[in-house]
Formats: C-alpha cells, structure tokens, sequence
C-alpha cells in the first residue's frame, strides 16, 4: 500500500514505480485500488527478486503485505467457472470431468477469486 502521506500527486507514485523499475525487474500491476488510506497495487514479481522489491519499497515507505493463498472447500463449491476467468496464474481449472480445481503451486495469493464465488467456497489461508 502507497499510505496517502507518501503521495501527493502522480509524480509520487510514479517514483515508487521508478523505484521498482532501476532493477530492471519485468512485473505485472495486477489490482489497483484507491481508498482513504492510500493506494494498492498488488504485483506480480518474480519469486527471486521479492526480497529486492520488498527492500527497495520498504525504504521508500511503502507498506507492502505479502499475500496469502487460498483454500476451496469442496463442500461449497457448485463447480460453476465463476473463479475461472479472473486467475491470473491458471491456478484454478477444471478437470477432465469438469471438477473445480486448485494448484497451490500456481496460487500467487492475489485473492481476486475470493468475491467471485457466489457460494463463498474460496478463502484466503
């Protein structure tokens, strides 16, 4: 999250992204969001730069929270394909029997699935 007191106009935030991109990192702005405590972006950066990114923000004052994964209850879910379309990774799909199904290892913990379910059958871990 960019805290509002770190932003004051788009030159600031555009530093922020300047910061990120010094180190020749290819990421992805995966959500935007404003609100009345600043700004959120939740990017997808590759898992061995984090640690660089996460430094180079923090020093900039920028509150970064890693994401969580997610779990499917099975029981809730209708298999209906709401979540489908808005994975990012491919982490949910069906399967040859057109089963809803998750690959923790693809997850990246953006949780834009988590409204999408009309049965509440995805949480955050």
């Amino acid at each position: 999250m960019l805290p509002l007191a770190i932003i004051r106009d788009i030159d600031d935030y555009s530093k922020i992204i300047n910061e990120i991109l010094k180190y020749n990192i290819t990421f992805n702005i995966l959500k935007f969001t404003t609100g009345s405590s600043g700004v959120n972006l939740l990017l997808d950066v590759p898992e061995d730069k984090i640690k660089m990114i996460t430094d180079a923000l923090t020093q900039n004052k920028v509150v970064v929270n890693k994401k969580g994964r997610v779990i499917v209850d099975d029981d809730k879910c209708i298999d209906c394909g709401a979540c489908l379309s808005l994975c990012p990774t491919d982490a949910l799909y069906f399967d040859e029997s057109l089963r809803l199904k998750f690959s923790y290892e693809k997850c990246i913990g953006c949780l834009i699935c988590l409204d999408s379910c009309p049965r509440r059958a995805i949480e955050e871990m």
